[in-house]
């Protein structure tokens, strides 16, 4: 019977590896620039990497005291959603403040139209 420390590796060997194809796809279909792909390329293969050989991160694990690896990738998880929420939201109050900008123009111009007539 395999461990469920093999099953968390593969999990995250065929997670990576999907979401590379699915970058490569988004770049095919210019939804995402050469170097958005190259990032985001570097970041699943480190993911995967790192699932092969999960040793590599005892460095980062051991000064922080976490008792497992699990551990790190939870608390580290979560504070790159909270980052990326962050993100999201801000990037959302942009598009926001812009279409409202556009439209009070729109509208303004109608007025100006209808007045003319």
């Amino acid at each position: 019977m395999t461990s469920t420390t093999f099953w968390i590796q593969f999990l995250g060997v065929i997670f990576g590896a999907l979401m590379l194809y699915f970058s490569f796809v988004k770049y095919k279909r210019k939804e995402l620039r050469y170097l958005e792909l190259i990032l985001w390329s570097i970041s699943w293969s480190i993911l995967i990497f790192i699932a092969i050989v999960p040793s590599l991160i005892d460095f980062i694990i051991e000064p922080l005291n976490f008792y497992r690896r699990l551990d790190f990738f939870v608390v580290f998880g979560f504070f790159v959603l909270l980052g990326l929420s962050f993100y999201n939201y801000s990037a959302a109050k942009k598009i926001e403040r812009k279409l409202e900008k556009f439209v009070r123009a729109e509208a303004l111009e109608i007025c100006r139209e209808n007045k003319r007539y």
